[in-house]
């Protein structure tokens, strides 16, 4: 095992965990169930979770209806399914499609976003140069009356 493998390996056993862990929720449910020892809840308690993410997420309403339909905890097995497949593609189990092309649609889009950012920075540092040019222009200005008061102390 080379030391570039170690963190695939790794994550393909936490892989392995959470797919058994989601197949028995799936199929039994963790709220009150006997075949759980008492015990076991505390090990899991003491266990730190991943910090969490506030996020606005929209799903189609099939799956949505899916996870809802399983009871309590549906977004709770949600993040296990993103989970799940998370650690898959860290583990390499499952690979990145290369044949994936973006539609006309997201190209454009993306194109349309790259546009607004450069306009946005181009105004931004236009501004900037604004700014900066009237900040001269005035220390010219008071230059310039500073002098005329200094002209006209002196009588010329």
């Amino acid at each position: 095992m080379t030391r570039t493998k170690l963190p695939a390996k790794a994550a393909y056993h936490q892989l392995a965990q959470v797919l058994r862990d989601l197949e028995t929720d799936l199929r039994w449910g963790l709220e009150g169930s006997a075949r759980i020892p008492a015990a076991w809840h505390d090990l899991a308690q003491e266990a730190p979770a991943p910090a969490k993410a506030k996020l606005t997420l929209r799903v189609d309403a099939d799956v949505l209806a899916f996870f809802r339909s399983m009871g309590r905890g549906h977004l709770t097995r949600m993040n296990a399914v993103l989970r799940a497949f998370m650690l898959a593609r860290l583990a390499e189990v499952v690979k990145a499609t290369p044949d994936y092309a973006p539609t006309i649609e997201d190209e454009t889009r993306a194109l349309h976003r790259e546009l607004l950012d450069l306009v946005a920075a181009q105004r931004r540092a236009e501004e900037e140069a604004q700014a900066a040019l009237s900040k001269g222009e005035k220390q010219r200005q008071r230059l310039e009356e500073l002098k005329r008061l200094r002209d006209v102390r002196r009588g010329r």
